[in-house]
């Protein structure tokens, strides 16, 4: 049995949904209205997203359906196996819980999968307090793009934004046209993946191979406990790229986004560096549990919380990447420049000699996009050997990054994202709900560079325009 192999099934990733050409079937598009699970932890709160489902034969007989963009592999709750683990012919529906019936009204159709049954475990809080009876893995969500919306329980009350998740065939839109709508694309190439020893289908034959996982893991940069900002705070000098990298703040982190977890989870390692890189210190870890569904015993963890975290694209290329926090800064110190020629009606202010490509043309670097939360963000932390954080590290690598951890569905707060699994590369569409503040939730656009002065573009919320007349002097 292979390394891979090992850590796939020991985090239940251990079979790729397979299905006939007509096995899904999303009704009509509409939103499908989410609970969410405890979160776990001394804070109380919300967690992971649950959906309600239902079996083809059994009418009525709903359950919730956790969805796990984490989960490699699409289950149904089960015995645990006692020979080989096989996958086996099954299907469900997600229905819309606001509308049970009779007749309930069904807002998606699975058949003829071929899914993992066994045991779930607990969701977030104590054990029993929430135990799905499936979950929707990345097998399954890879053949769409997916909205998902984290935003609190409240549609009770009748206000318009609740947790919800929306199946796209596609999404056609491309990078400039969502740039221009202000919406934050973070690109990633999906990690993952591999032979594992459980055994597939029957071939004509009869006979069972071994399983291969498709990769659906969606990992991105991010930039943690970076400093507060505002564009118009005053504008640091910024000369060279060592400049660059010395003005940065925060810490650089691979994460993983599961919205089949509530909290952020990080690693041992990670936390003391984010712990050590914090403006101000941070709340004191407590010990406690984490239950999760695709893992059969409660995680010894420490739970604290960070005030802000953003996640970043990758704009200037592999080759040259100086990190998501050196990115971060110079999408910062650009916003300035626009926030200056706008709002201030600067005449003079122009990018920084540090922001600038050196290699001839002179020109602005493009600002990578990212999005900005920000609050008390629950953390889970967990140790490094722990065998579901090395599970995981083992599935991702060597193709994908060192994990860092994990964002959960409570840690987006009051962004929304659009999963687009569809696009090569697939991205990562982030926004915010309307209405909420920048403190809280900030989603900063790709901001394309002018090759001149006649040229415009529309970045940071701010209306188009274009670059200063002339530069003052930058002072270097």
């Amino acid at each position: 049995m292979s390394r891979r192999s090992v850590a796939a099934l020991a985090v239940l990733c251990a079979a790729a949904t397979a299905c006939d050409d007509d096995c899904c079937t999303v009704i009509d598009s509409f939103p499908i209205p989410l609970a969410r699970a405890p979160l776990g932890g001394p804070m109380g709160g919300d967690g992971a997203l649950i959906a309600v489902a239902a079996l083809p034969d059994a009418p009525g007989a709903n359950f919730p359906m956790l969805i796990a963009t984490g989960s490699a592999v699409t289950l149904l709750a089960g015995p645990a196996p006692t020979t080989n683990l096989a996958t086996a012919k099954g299907g469900f529906d997600l229905l819309d819980p606001a509308r049970l019936g009779p007749p309930a009204v069904v807002r998606a159709q699975f058949r003829n999968l071929s899914m993992l049954r066994l045991p779930i475990g607990a969701v977030g809080g104590e054990a029993g307090s929430l135990v799905p009876g499936g979950v929707v893995g990345g097998d399954l969500l890879r053949a769409y793009s997916v909205e998902l919306r984290f935003a609190p329980v409240v549609c009770a009350t009748g206000a318009a934004s609740c947790p919800s998740m929306t199946f796209w065939g596609h999404l056609g839109a491309d990078l400039g046209f969502l740039q221009d709508a202000g919406y934050a694309v973070i690109r990633f190439t999906l990690d993952g993946g591999g032979e594992t020893t459980a055994e597939g289908d029957e071939d004509f034959l009869g006979e069972r191979g071994p399983l291969v996982l498709p990769p659906t893991r969606v990992v991105l940069r991010s930039c943690a406990v970076p400093k507060d900002f505002t564009p118009d705070m005053p504008r640091d000098k910024c000369c060279t790229a060592d400049d660059a990298a010395a003005l940065a703040t925060g810490v650089d982190l691979s994460l993983m986004i599961d919205s089949g977890l509530g909290p952020m989870m990080l690693s041992e390692s990670a936390w003391a560096r984010v712990s050590a890189a914090a403006p101000a210190p941070l709340p004191e870890p407590v010990g406690g549990t984490l239950f999760l569904a695709t893992w059969s015993m409660p995680i010894a963890v420490r739970w604290s919380t960070m005030p802000r975290f953003t996640l970043v694209d990758l704009e200037i290329g592999a080759l040259n990447d100086p990190g998501a926090c050196v990115e971060l800064a110079r999408a910062r110190r650009t916003e300035q420049v626009s926030h200056e020629v706008v709002v201030n009606m600067s005449q003079d202010v122009c990018a920084q000699p540090c922001d600038t490509d050196q290699r001839g043309t002179g020109l602005a670097f493009t600002s990578a996009a990212y999005v900005e939360i920000s609050g008390q963000i629950p953390v889970a932390i967990i140790p490094d050997e722990h065998p579901y954080l090395q599970g995981l590290r083992f599935d991702i690598r060597p193709e994908g990054p060192e994990l860092d951890g994990i964002v959960g569905a409570a840690a987006l707060g009051r962004a929304r994202v659009e999963l687009d699994y569809r696009s090569s590369p697939g991205r990562a569409i982030f926004s915010c709900e309307s209405g909420v503040s920048r403190s809280e939730c900030w989603a900063g656009a790709r901001c394309p560079r002018l090759p001149n002065h006649g040229d415009r573009h529309f970045c940071f919320g701010l209306p188009a325009h274009t670059l200063a007349p002339s530069c003052a002097p930058s002072g270097c």
